[in-house]
């Protein structure tokens, strides 16, 4: 379903540095949109597909997964309403996504072409500033979560992945985890069953409490105390 040119003018969720346009440009940034919709589990773009777009999640949750060894899957990150993806393919020489994007709850994306995006970056100093600040902030988070995944130990990268779960994706305490024992397990590096059985143990310690897909971090001290050991 195509939007109409002045569907961005009147979105009523605008990320913060697609609010920095005028009306002018946020009717060109129409034309090059595309907005749909997708189920749980539904693949966005795949890895290795050919890179035209920006994508906005207007709604719903997203998981970035990228092939390693063997064709294994290794979530990178988990992304929410309003968050950007695929950023980079506003680089004219990358012809490919670098990763594949896989809706983990029904979600509604926008499609922005990346000309069209590009040329917003080039009219508007301050918009561009805007993008590659975002830019910068999404690489650092991802940058340390991968440092303590490489010095850490699975308990201490179980540990920072329920923090990062309550802090940066959901944003709240109890959550609901939208991801699978196995996903979990491709976010920190390590087997389904190691998994499921940490979580057994947190349960046991009075750390979490774990019901269906509800967590609820019960004791953060503890918790805090398990990554910092790594």
């Amino acid at each position: 379903m195509e939007i109409k040119y002045d569907a961005c003018l009147n979105c009523n969720i605008k990320s913060n540095m697609v609010s920095i346009l005028n009306e002018e440009e946020l009717c060109e940034l129409g034309r090059g949109c595309l907005q749909t919709e997708f189920k749980k589990g539904e693949l966005i773009f795949k890895e290795g597909t050919p890179a035209h777009h920006v994508v906005y999640i207007r709604e719903g949750f997203v998981k970035l997964s990228k092939k390693g060894i063997g064709d294994k899957d290794y979530i990178l990150s988990i992304h929410k309403e309003g968050a950007y993806l695929a950023l980079n393919n506003l680089n004219k020489r990358s012809r490919q996504n670098s990763v594949s994007a896989t809706a983990i709850t029904p979600s509604k994306v926008c499609f922005i072409d990346a000309e069209v995006f590009g040329l917003l970056l080039k009219k508007n100093g301050q918009f561009a500033s805007e993008v590659i600040q975002y830019i910068v902030n999404d690489e650092m988070n991802y940058f340390e979560r991968l440092v303590n995944n490489i010095q850490q130990q699975v308990p201490g990268r179980l540990a920072n992945s329920l923090f990062y779960f309550k802090n940066q994706v959901y944003g709240e305490n109890p959550f609901n985890l939208n991801i699978t024992k196995q996903e979990l397990a491709a976010l920190i590096g390590t087997s389904r069953e190691s998994v499921a059985r940490l979580l057994k143990e947190f349960q046991d310690a009075g750390i979490i409490r774990v019901e269906k897909s509800k967590v609820t971090i019960v004791d953060e001290k503890k918790l805090e105390e398990i990554q910092r050991k790594g």
